[in-house]
């Protein structure tokens, strides 16, 4: 992971469990809907836990990309830049066709709505600022992870000591571990008050893990499957308890961690084989666009009459639809818009604003920027 080459380590494995993960989420929602055959599943009725891998995934990943990158504005700089135009577009396109739905359906008229849509415009809108303002449900984890991108950023520059930031963000985990205990007696579900604290405790989680896991042996074939097999059992078995005892939910994220220091050790087992075939590959790919399509499409699709349609062939329509949909905003809206901010981080790395920096150190600025890791002399 510390490696001097130009490219971070590509781990197949991780993109799959990211679709994985965004494909509960999507059948959760399907299983509130009533007449089909996934309503009242009590796996599914908890699927919406599994945002939580999300979190604790992307602080592993943005960890291994940025934990070394040097303490100044313009390393800074290019991190959010190349993250907000990751994060903001399909946002925002998602959030112009919930916009529309409810503007047709007198949604719009509501007192306070105007300040809703502005919230969500600057993805603060799940910052606990305004209960209820969200106006594309899986929106919501954007906007906290929107939060969780400019703690790290700022913690990267308040300090070029490694082990300082690590210091800081298992703070800020421990800090919102004890926010949810005492306000929320362990649960993770709830209004938008304590939504930050949920996803900053998983995010500083998934740093502390990439911590942990760098430089360590890879494991042999049999111990990775099994340690991944069991894992995912105890995730299943444990799922349908947290309705009745919601701090258990805490054990989705330590979970989640568990998988995610397996997975990245795992150089060749058949569950990495499996992991790494094209259809989970594809919905590794294409996860950020089914979790944020899902939500109004289905509510489109509802409202246009599909929903006339035996609860089966609904169901059936509604997953075809979101697949080709997601395949369309990851081609048009994610990949031109992510090469985009890259474009964007890489000029920034160059500006005058920088030129009193060593050459070395424009030089892994740049590498930041690009969002490789850097190996600090």
């Amino acid at each position: 992971m510390e490696s001097s080459s130009s490219r971070r380590p590509h781990y197949g494995n991780l993109e799959a469990l990211r679709g994985i993960a965004a494909l509960i989420v999507v059948l959760h929602h399907l299983s509130l809907q009533p007449g089909t055959f996934l309503t009242g599943n009590p796996w599914l009725a908890q699927g919406w836990l599994f945002v939580d891998l999300f979190f604790v995934l992307s602080g592993f990943v943005i960890a291994s990309a940025h934990m070394h990158s040097p303490a100044c504005e313009a390393a800074a700089k290019g991190f959010l830049i190349r993250r907000f135009c990751r994060l903001w577009p399909l946002h925002f396109v998602t959030l112009v066709a919930a916009l529309g739905i409810d503007l047709l359906g007198g949604e719009g008229a509501k007192r306070g709505y105007g300040a809703m849509v502005a919230l969500n415009l600057t993805m603060t809108h799940a910052w606990g600022l305004v209960p209820g303002s969200v106006l594309n449900g899986p929106s919501w984890s954007i906007s906290v992870e929107w939060a969780a991108y400019l703690l790290f950023a700022g913690v990267c520059m308040a300090t070029a000591d490694f082990r300082r930031r690590f210091t800081i963000m298992a703070m800020v985990g421990l800090l919102s571990l004890i926010l949810l205990l005492v306000f929320r007696s362990g649960s993770l579900d709830g209004d938008l008050s304590l939504r930050l604290p949920r996803c900053l405790m998983s995010f500083a989680l998934g740093v502390l893990l990439w911590g942990w896991a760098r430089g360590r042996t890879p494991l042999s074939s049999r111990p990775a499957a099994f340690g991944q097999l069991a894992i995912a059992a105890a995730m299943i078995a444990v799922l349908p308890f947290t309705a009745a005892k919601p701090a258990l939910g805490l054990a989705i994220p330590l979970l989640s961690a568990a998988m995610i220091a397996i997975m990245v050790r795992d150089y060749g087992s058949a569950a990495r084989s499996i992991l790494e075939r094209p259809v989970p590959q594809w919905l590794g790919r294409h996860s950020y666009s089914i979790y944020l399509v899902h939500m109004p499409l289905f509510r489109w699709l509802s409202e246009g009459g599909a929903d006339d349609l035996p609860r089966t062939a609904w169901l059936v329509l509604s997953l075809a639809a979101l697949m080709v949909v997601s395949s369309a905003t990851y081609r048009f809206v994610e990949v031109p818009w992510r090469e985009r901010g890259r474009a964007i981080a890489r000029r920034a790395a160059q500006s005058p604003a920088i030129g009193e920096h060593s050459p070395q150190a424009v030089q892994r600025i740049e590498r930041v920027a690009r969002g490789h890791p850097v190996r600090i002399e």
